[in-house]
C-alpha cells in the first residue's frame, strides 16, 4: 500500500498521485508555527527544501493500521531490499531469520546483532551531506536523513515529536 500526506498547497498533484495507485491524505503541517514556544519558531520555516511542510513525513507514525511504515521523499532512491529492516523489527530476535537480518544490517557503531535492541522501533541514515564542517564532526553529530525513515507507527510517538518541536529547543549547529 503506498500512502501520500499531500499538503493542501500541492492538490494539484493528487490526480497523478491516485492514478498510480497511492492512497492520498490531505495534511496541514502538525502544527502552527506560532505555537512554538522557543528559538526554533524562527528556524521552523526554513527546514529543508520545503520550509515546515518538511514536517508531514511525521504522519508516518499515525498509520497505526500497518506494523511498520518506510517513509520516502519522492528525491529518494531505494538501491536494496528492505527485508532485514523488516525483519529485524517485526520478527522475534529468537528467531534464526531475525538474527541473519540483524547481522546484515550494517548499523554505525555495532559490530554485531547482539547490541542491537530487541525492539526496533525505528531505522534512518544519517545525513553526510549536511556537514558544515569536514572533518570537525564526530559521527554522533551528524544530522538524520528525513527523506528515508522506516518506524513502527505509534500516535504517542507522534505526540510526542509535536511536543518537542513545540517547546522549540533550538541550537544552531
Amino acid at each position: 500500500q503506498m500512502v501520500a500526506f499531500v499538503h493542501p498547497d500541492g492538490m494539484d498533484c493528487i490526480g497523478l498521485l491516485t492514478t498510480l495507485n497511492y492512497t492520498v491524505h490531505i495534511k496541514s503541517v502538525p502544527f502552527a508555527i506560532a505555537d512554538i514556544r522557543g528559538a526554533y519558531r524562527n528556524w521552523a520555516n526554513r527546514t529543508g527544501c520545503c520550509g515546515e511542510k518538511e514536517w508531514l513525513k511525521l504522519y508516518a507514525y499515525t498509520l497505526t493500521q500497518y506494523p511498520v511504515v518506510v517513509h520516502l521523499d519522492l528525491d529518494c532512491l531505494v538501491l536494496k531490499p528492505l527485508d532485514d529492516l523488516f525483519d529485524a523489527m517485526l520478527l522475534s530476535t529468537t528467531t534464526a531469520t531475525a538474527t541473519a537480518a540483524r547481522n546484515r544490517i550494517p548499523a554505525m557503531w555495532s559490530t554485531n546483532s547482539t547490541e542491537l535492541p530487541d525492539r526496533i522501533d525505528a531505522f534512518f541514515t544519517r545525513d553526510y551531506g549536511m556537514i558544515q564542517m569536514p572533518g570537525r564532526r564526530q559521527p554522533h553529530q551528524i544530522g538524520v536523513q528525513g527523506g528515508f525513515l522506516v518506524v513502527r507507527p505509534n500516535q504517542q510517538v507522534f505526540d510526542e515529536y509535536l511536543d518537542i518541536i513545540l517547546e522549540g529547543n533550538y541550537t544552531e549547529a
